[in-house]
């Protein structure tokens, strides 16, 4: 049996609304934050997580919870918000009574605000599931349309220093009010981030070997943190790759933006390098963001049409073709074309034939990753995609992408960072 909040009282039960395998509309209008006397005790809440209060707090705080909001939705129906957001809501209440089970749990925050709390996934696994029911709910509410993702979906880790907080509180609207208080501060927290990358973030260039043509031709750009004179490159476990989507945005945006001011002093003859930007599939699948980075992009040389290839991070396997061409459209013009970065569990090759794909990129450093990057090239190959394999450290990795057969190779190894992109060049004869 699913759990979902109920609108009226705030709290988890079990809705028996799905028993004839339809989504059934709620009964009365929710009220937006629950109030005190229709919430009941916190151990009502705190139930479905543990047996006990002390094992149900342990296991809230190890949960994903994930913080999903209707903002972007409510300002492009502003004008109509009013008579449907009592339909909306309804349907939002029937669809996670039908979808969530195990335990996990949906709590209304406030209006157009609600939290999904999964038990037993880690964040990435949380955030992912979060993504994919939130647009599952938004495709549901008003079909295929244009701006279909505009929903939010934003990642809270709540760490040890909650648990005795946690315990402390009486009632579900106590614990919500401190979800939202907590939401604030982290909110705080990404501004000064943001205002650290914007100060200290540059970018560097790292060029590409096409090890079967002897040339390079490819620039990759490469994310740096600048401190004093000392300049280092951004870490993949920094806080800007790896904090909520609307970080990362930032630092995607940021990125593009300083890599730009270099790619305008391109464009002379034998100096139209092709440029490797990655950028998360997060940012592009958020409408907001990937309004600004296509407009970003709009400001780059016009050349940059024909030389430049976004590099995107985050695939993952099960992504329908529909929703990979909603992403892609509105910078596939700015673009030569998009590579996918993947893992070993993708093999999703027949669901982007028919997309502006031009390669497909590893970004690995592990020896035993080897078998499944050489069965990786293989099938890219029978894909007809270009197989290039980044971003290594290991002369021996090297060596090995090298004899596999990558289209293009790069990383430390290859060669060190430049304050600006390579002219193409010819390596024949330099390399044995």
């Amino acid at each position: 049996m699913s759990n979902v909040a109920d609108p009226n009282s705030g709290v988890t039960t079990n809705n028996p609304s799905e028993s004839d395998g339809k989504i059934s509309p709620a009964k009365s209008k929710s009220s937006g934050v629950v109030q005190h006397h229709e919430i009941g005790e916190m151990a009502h809440f705190l139930s479905a997580f543990g047996k006990n209060k002390d094992n149900a707090v342990k296991t809230l705080i190890a949960s994903s919870l994930q913080i999903v909001g209707l903002e972007e939705v409510k300002k492009k129906y502003s004008g109509r918000w009013e008579q449907i957001s009592h339909r909306v809501e309804q349907a939002i209440d029937a669809f996670f009574t039908k979808k969530l089970k195990n335990g996990d749990t949906f709590v209304r925050l406030g209006e157009g605000q609600f939290a999904l709390i999964f038990i037993n996934l880690t964040r990435e696994e949380g955030q992912a599931k979060a993504m994919t029911l939130a647009r599952e709910l938004i495709k549901l509410l008003f079909g295929e349309m244009p701006g279909v993702d505009m929903i939010s979906v934003e990642t809270m880790v709540i760490d040890v220093n909650m648990a005795g907080s946690i315990e402390d509180f009486g009632s579900l609207e106590d614990l919500i009010s401190h979800f939202q208080k907590a939401i604030k501060e982290a909110e705080k927290k990404e501004a000064v981030q943001i205002k650290e990358a914007e100060n200290e973030l540059v970018v560097q260039f790292r060029s590409m070997i096409n090890h079967g043509k002897k040339i390079i031709s490819v620039t990759e750009v490469v994310p740096c943190r600048k401190t004093g004179k000392d300049v280092s490159l951004l870490l993949k476990s920094d806080a800007m790759l790896n904090g909520s989507p609307h970080l990362r945005a930032e630092l995607d945006l940021l990125i593009l933006k300083e890599a730009g001011l270099a790619i305008s002093k391109l464009g002379a003859l034998g100096n139209k390098p092709i440029v490797f930007i990655t950028v998360s599939l997060e940012t592009l699948a958020n409408a907001s963001s990937r309004r600004k980075y296509a407009e970003m992009m709009k400001g780059l040389p016009v050349y940059t049409r024909k030389h430049l290839i976004l590099n995107i991070e985050g695939i993952e396997l099960g992504t329908p073709n529909s929703r990979y061409r909603q992403i892609l459209t509105s910078v596939r013009q700015l673009v030569l074309g998009f590579s996918f970065e993947i893992d070993k569990t993708w093999d999703d090759f027949d669901v982007i034939s028919d997309l502006p794909i031009v390669a497909i990129s590893v970004a690995s450093n592990n020896s035993p990753d080897l078998a499944w990057i050489e069965d990786l090239r293989e099938r890219t190959k029978r894909a007809g995609l270009k197989f290039i394999w980044r971003d290594l450290k290991k002369d021996e990795l090297a060596r090995w992408a090298f004899r596999l057969g990558a289209d293009y190779v790069s990383g430390s190894v290859i060669g060190a960072l430049q304050m600006a992109p390579a002219r193409p060049f010819s390596i024949k004869g330099a390399l044995s």
